[in-house]
């Protein structure tokens, strides 16, 4: 493993930690001076059941230190937090605090958390502190603004292309594959974040085996430069200069720069080291590898010092490169780089913006935060088996042992046709969450099997001519594709003509807003025979209304009862039982509007031959302007979409993923003025990236602290 104080401190922590864990969590304090504000809640509410003389799920509470003091206490204190924000504890038959009571025992919670290096991230945080404009109140808040050093694992597509781009040409270099997948994080929905993942000894070989055929074939070459050539011909009796050149030589080609003093000393050694041992040839084969090792060339290194201070010019480059894009940084951000013009938010801002104004550069870079926000990508990894798909009539003609192959067709673009709308959107770059959230618009049959990219002139001729003359396309019902009876445009099939992959398609006003209607989404939101309403309002209070909501207890069997006679929303009658509704208040009256279509993504306003029912209500939002009932998904979406407090949200949202971590309130001013210049400049994503990354928290970084690890 790449040696790195960050992993091995990493390592011995977690390690540390599954030793404790097992313990009971009722170990509070060892006799250390428990909080006194703490102590008289717990003693009113609390310790009857968590006590001394009972210890009810082995947690106890009586004697809650002012702050946790091991990995254990730790996970207790996260725990009482969780059951008190959630309203589960106290029971509802026990003497129940007032709102400000429970409050005032949360703050101090979090209070002790912090005190042990553990500050409130994510959702977690409270969304008006955060853009509340109050000014951080010290030298140590402030500093927080800056992002801990860290090493971020190159995202799969930035690895492919980083050995491809290095050793364009070779066969062996473009068959390369990441040692690694994309898997989103099921807490935070995104793939990348940089904290989420570490390269282990698999990974490791593997990166070795795309290394080791990449090198053999470059030094295969007969035409070798003349750093190489220098290098051979000297042997063992190489000079230092012609060592040095053949390790910048090497450095450049892998790691696109050159070495540092350090690097050079050190790679000049192995290198004299090896030539004393073997042929040159093998001495330069060695560097290569030694160099394809080199953590650069896995990770996006990112180190710090104990006050913040700014990335240094190459690592920035990179930073803004893979942060924008899965490429090195090009020609253009190097230089500036080198000219050391990277040196204020300023000139970082415009490099910024010059590459978003490329569409070919960053487009997919920010479809995949937008697919991993929204996740309807997994919409044909929801199975749909053939009698269910013959009794709803979805693709009644096709041959029976086809139905599945031929609804998974049909999903897989439902995703790449909300993938060409999303592009769209972006490159329009105008009030880009709300276009999203209530357009009506889609393409339609757009599947690539390429991906998401620009159509040629000569491709979109071939595909409107295969679509006006070939009536057995796949997917067709009596020459009507699945995917435009679900998106009721049956009339671009009637009218062949009329259709083109490379244009937006209205459907019926009344039956679509968003991608939050666009049965790729829905289809998503949904499993093998029925909606979810409850994950979709899940999905609502969390990612637009920016709540946390707690883990389903272990305890609970998650089932609604079969009854084939009853609809959906009569069968989540039992959600409403005392002890479920206290979380399920806030998700099903927020999912329950999406009722007006079925699990395939079609609209309907009948089910089990009963009118469908279709109201909701928004509640507890923290915006009094959005709460209230809502007729249906249509009408709470367009009230959703013009909220402020929705866009800041989002703009949470494009901070982690872009950032690369949760928000925690130092964050507030950074996130006050990205939001700023999203809405002053006519909700432009470009402005809310640009802003983002010309601000502290991705321009500095600064040591960790030695927090205890959440």
């Amino acid at each position: 493993m790449i040696p790195s104080p960050l992993l091995t401190r990493t390592a011995i922590l977690l390690a540390y930690f599954l030793c404790f864990v097992a313990e009971s969590l009722a170990q509070p304090g060892n006799g250390a001076r428990p909080n006194p504000q703490l102590a008289a809640f717990f003693k009113l509410h609390c310790i009857e059941c968590h006590g001394v003389n009972e210890q009810q799920a082995k947690v106890a509470v009586h004697n809650l230190a002012v702050k946790p003091e091991s990995p254990a206490e730790l996970a207790l204190w996260k725990r009482v937090v969780e059951q008190l924000e959630s309203g589960h504890m106290p029971p509802d038959d026990a003497r129940q605090p007032s709102a400000q009571q429970r409050q005032t025992a949360i703050t101090e919670l979090h209070a002790g958390l912090e005190k042990a290096g553990v500050i409130r991230e994510g959702n977690e945080v409270d969304h008006d502190a955060l853009f509340s404009g109050k000014p951080l109140v010290d030298t140590h808040q402030a500093a927080q603004r800056a992002t801990p050093g860290r090493l971020w694992r190159l995202s799969q597509p930035a690895y492919e292309n980083l050995l491809r781009e290095s050793f364009r040409g070779l066969r062996s270099a473009s068959r390369v594959r990441a040692p690694w997948e994309m898997v989103p994080d099921p807490k935070t929905g995104f793939s990348d974040l940089a904290s989420a993942h570490r390269i282990g000894e698999a990974e490791l070989e593997h990166h070795l085996r795309n290394a080791l055929p990449i090198v053999r074939d470059t030094m295969a070459n007969k035409s070798q430069p003349p750093e190489f050539v220098a290098l051979t011909k000297g042997g063992v009796a190489a000079n230092a200069e012609q060592v040095a050149a053949a390790v910048g030589y090497v450095f450049r080609k892998v790691l696109r720069r050159d070495p540092t003093v350090t690097e050079r000393e050190r790679y000049a050694g192995f290198v004299r080291k090896n030539l004393a041992a073997t042929e040159a040839k093998i001495a330069i084969e060695q560097l290569y590898l030694a160099a394809m090792l080199h953590p650069e060339s896995l990770y996006r290194v990112e180190m710090a010092k104990e006050q913040p201070e700014v990335l240094t010019p190459h690592h920035l480059a990179r930073a803004i490169a893979y942060t924008l894009t899965d490429q090195a940084p090009d020609a253009t951000l190097l230089a500036a780089a080198a000219k050391n013009e990277l040196g204020t938010p300023a000139e970082v801002h415009a490099q910024v913006l010059r590459i978003l104004r490329d569409p070919q550069t960053s487009q997919l870079r920010i479809l995949r935060f937008f697919q991993e926000y929204f996740g309807y990508t997994v919409a044909p990894d929801v199975f749909k088996d053939a009698p269910t798909l013959q009794a709803a009539k979805v693709v009644e003609d096709a041959k029976y042992t086809r139905k599945e192959t031929e609804w998974a067709e049909a999903a897989y673009t439902f995703v790449r046709d909300a993938d060409w709308l999303i592009l769209d959107v972006i490159e329009q770059d105008r009030d880009v969450l709300r276009q999203l959230l209530t357009t009506r618009d889609t393409f339609t049959l757009t599947k690539s099997e390429r991906g998401p990219r620009p159509i040629v002139a000569a491709e979109l001729q071939n595909a409107k001519r295969k679509h006006r003359e070939n009536s057995t396309t796949r997917g067709f019902f009596r020459g009507i594709p699945v995917e435009l009876r679900i998106y009721e445009l049956d009339e671009l099939a009637i009218r062949r003509d009329a259709w083109a992959p490379d244009r937006r398609y209205a459907m019926p006003a009344g039956h679509r807003s968003g991608i939050l209607t666009h049965p790729a989404w829905l289809i998503s939101q949904s499993d093998n025979f029925d909606n979810s309403p409850i994950h979709r309002g899940k999905w609502i209070r969390e990612k637009l209304l920016g709540a946390k909501l707690p883990e389903i207890p272990i305890t609970v069997d998650a089932q609604l009862p079969e009854e084939p006679h009853s609809t959906l929303r009569e069968r989540m009658r039992v959600t409403r039982e005392t002890y479920c509704w206290k979380c399920h208040v806030r998700m099903d009256p927020l999912g329950l509007p999406f009722e007006m279509y079925d699990h395939f993504g079609r609209y309907r306003e009948t089910e089990l031959e009963k009118p469908v029912e279709a109201s909701g209500e928004l509640q507890g939002t923290g915006d009094a302007k959005l709460d209230g009932p809502v007729k249906n998904a249509i009408d709470m979406i367009e009230r959703l979409a013009s909220s402020e407090r929705v866009e800041q949200v989002f703009v949470r949202h494009v901070f982690r993923y872009f950032i690369g971590r949760n928000e925690t309130l130092a964050d507030g001013p950074t996130l006050l003025q990205a939001h700023r210049a999203y809405a002053e400049n006519d909700g432009s994503l470009q402005a809310l990236l640009a802003a983002l990354l010309s601000s502290p928290a991705f321009l500095e970084r600064t040591t960790d602290g030695g927090k205890i690890e959440p």
